[in-house]
């Protein structure tokens, strides 16, 4: 039986998306991607009141938590660092020779590092990578062959990666561990078939995946298996993505999107907040770098 979730803001991010609980901070945070905003936002009864923003000027399509307090954000074509104190720095192309083309969703491993994917900016090309970045900045290629990289979890016990194909239309796993990534062996598609494109992901403490549904308005609850358990119903066509956030743990927090609709009615752009789900999370790793004097800046 589906439950709801209501409004915690106005309709006001274009294509917000990458929700998470910063714990020390006591914040939420998440990116308006085509704006360029990194924004956090204090829970107040049932509101997330806006507590600051950060502009890039350019696209940010994700932000991670760092150990030193900083952020780390997916700019359009490389990492982007906010330091504690507000000092924005920007890291190198990881993208090589392509054009059209950006970062897109990322998270950071149970190890610190920051795993994150790409998309075309045009027509769809088949050929979308999920990257895997150090702290010390080197970079490995987990996978290739991708339609549209999009959300990024991991099993509590951190032993399988979860990944979002959005244009295949499937949930896919991989093992994982600190060491070395096995490129060879192949990933294995947990969900598919779902009735509309996955977006972002999260994956609750007792291991159950929870699907943002673009198109879909709202989140499904599937067990790692792929069966499905509960659907979180919001007021807005393009749910993006899903998070566990506030003290507890235990309120699902969904962000959606604007963009792409050419009219709507509905509260598209808001973020909202669901309680009583029967499920919390785990705090987010946190990126191992420095955001201080990050691996870019040898002075």
């Amino acid at each position: 039986m589906a439950q709801f979730g209501r409004a915690a803001t106005e309709p006001l991010y274009d294509l917000a998306e990458g929700i998470l609980w910063d714990d020390r901070a006591g914040l939420v945070r998440w990116v308006d991607i085509g704006a360029g905003r990194v924004l956090s936002g204090r829970l107040e009864g049932e509101r997330i009141v806006d507590a600051d923003s950060v502009e890039l000027g350019q696209t940010a399509g994700a932000v991670a938590l760092a150990e030193d307090g900083g952020l780390l954000v997916a700019a359009a074509r490389g990492l982007a660092t906010i330091s504690p104190d507000g000092a924005v720095s920007f890291g190198p192309d990881l993208l090589g020779g392509r054009t059209a083309v950006r970062l897109n969703d990322g998270s950071v491993d149970p190890q610190g590092r920051f795993v994150v994917g790409t998309l075309a900016l045009g027509d769809e090309t088949g050929e979308e990578v999920l990257l895997r970045v150090s702290p010390d900045g080197g970079v490995e290629t987990l996978r290739t062959g991708v339609r549209l990289s999009n959300g990024i979890a991991f099993a509590p016990d951190g032993t399988s990666i979860y990944h979002v194909d959005t244009f295949a239309g499937t949930v896919s796993s991989h093992s994982y561990s600190p060491g070395a990534f096995d490129a060879g062996e192949p990933w294995v598609v947990v969900l598919e078939g779902l009735p509309h494109p996955p977006d972002g992901l999260t994956v609750s403490a007792d291991g159950d995946l929870w699907v943002a549904q673009f198109g879909g308005s709202g989140v499904r609850r599937h067990r790692p298996t792929g069966e499905p358990v509960d659907v979180i119903a919001i007021d807005a066509t393009q749910a993006t993505c899903p998070a566990f956030v506030g003290p507890g743990l235990d309120i699902l927090a969904i962000t959606s999107a604007q963009e792409g609709l050419g009219t709507w009615s509905d509260l598209s752009g808001a973020i909202f907040l669901a309680e009583g789900t029967g499920a919390s999370g785990l705090p987010v790793p946190r990126w191992s770098g420095s955001t201080i004097h990050p691996y870019w800046r040898t002075a």
